[in-house]
């Protein structure tokens, strides 16, 4: 995001500069863009093109992606699931509501979208990944190796990442209950940290 903004803004600087030097060209001769020089007319400096205001194409995807999500996420928490970039187009994941779509379309109709059904909204699925990760501990004492845990943005399930798929499996529904889980094989060199060292 911030080379991004830092990317936008040297081109905005430097398209002033560029209209800055065109201004002051057209002002020192009399005769407007064809004063004379020793080598004949000076032909005229060419301006640069207006910049649209509507970031479009697949490299500006990933900035509409963050605004799309930013917005749905503070508008639509109960529905939003996640947002993901496909070339050109957005792809986003909700709890289908019209409401959302409408105000997806109203907010950015500039913008490539394709709607997509989830069954769980990101905040959910954002509670529940903290609990598991606030239980890590919990998990090594009772010989239940977590590894990774992460929200899918597609609203599908929290993914626990474990070394013993079989007991990971049977023991997490038993403490969190009918939640949306899924399990994968992940090496323990991924294991989170519990705590923030000081």
């Amino acid at each position: 995001m911030n080379t991004r903004n830092h990317i936008r803004t040297t081109a905005t600087v430097l398209g002033a500069a560029l209209c800055l030097a065109t201004t002051m060209a057209a002002c020192a001769a009399p005769g407007g863009d064809t004063a004379a020089s020793p080598e004949g007319p000076t032909p005229p400096v060419p301006r640069p093109a207006a910049a649209s205001s509507t970031p479009t194409g697949q490299a500006e995807a990933p900035f509409l992606a963050d605004r799309v999500s930013e917005y749905l996420r503070r508008t639509y928490p109960d529905q939003y699931a996640g947002t993901t970039v496909d070339g050109s187009k957005l792809i986003v994941y909700r709890v289908p509501s019209s409401a959302l779509d409408s105000a997806l379309r109203s907010r950015f109709p500039a913008v490539l979208v394709e709607l997509r059904d989830a069954a769980h909204s990101a905040r959910r699925l954002e509670a529940l990944a903290r609990r598991i990760i606030d239980d890590i501990d919990y998990w090594t004492r009772r010989g239940v190796p977590v590894t990774t845990v992460a929200a899918r943005f597609d609203g599908a399930a929290v993914e626990i990442g474990t070394t013993d798929l079989r007991k990971a499996a049977a023991e997490l529904p038993e403490r969190y209950g009918p939640v949306p889980l899924r399990f994968t094989e992940a090496s323990p060199a991924l294991l989170l940290p519990t705590a923030t060292p000081t």
